[in-house]
């Protein structure tokens, strides 16, 4: 008679490879069983106004445009995740942040808002949201530039906090 213990590695195997399969078959029918005959959360079903429904993207938009201002933000004080916090507060303010990134050092004591195009225009309409005055040269710096892919960079230097609008933005985020 042949020796049959040279079949009994592969019968391992194969056993095993069953159970495993019936484990996943068992999980599936769990699975299954839960997602059909669970009760769930009750939503409530909240009936909008005739006035809501008939508001289109178009009519939210004209009443709150985005300004046609392109704006990079970039962190100078090293403080993780400022620049993405500011630029959050900007958007608030219907100013398209394009990105918000860090800049080339951490160093900047103060933050500061330069001027990358030739429309004037777009530097009053950031400086009066972030509350700087054009004229004060330590917080607006004009530095026009045909290749720039933005309209204005603003660095945010280590005296953020004591900018107002980003004061009380950032208060009401806690």
């Amino acid at each position: 008679m042949p020796n049959k213990k040279s079949n009994s590695p592969t019968k391992f195997v194969y056993n095993i490879l069953i159970v495993v399969l019936a484990i996943v078959i068992v999980g599936f029918i769990y699975s299954f069983a839960q997602k059909n005959f669970s009760n769930g959360v009750t939503l409530q079903n909240h009936q909008l106004t005739a006035n809501q429904k008939t508001q289109l993207a178009i009519d939210l938009y004209e009443e709150n445009p985005i300004l046609d201002i392109t704006v990079e933000v970039l962190n100078g004080c090293g403080e993780k995740g400022i620049a993405t916090k500011i630029a959050d507060f900007l958007r608030t303010e219907h100013i398209d942040v394009v990105r918000s990134e860090n800049a080339d050092n951490f160093d900047y004591e103060k933050t500061m808002l330069i001027q990358r195009s030739y429309d004037f225009s777009n530097l009053k309409t950031v400086a009066s949201a972030l509350d700087f005055d054009v004229n004060n040269e330590d917080q607006v710096i004009t530095q026009p530039s045909s290749t720039a892919d933005v309209d204005l960079t603003l660095i945010i230097g280590k005296d953020y906090r004591s900018i107002k609008p980003i004061k009380v933005y950032l208060a009401n985020l806690q």
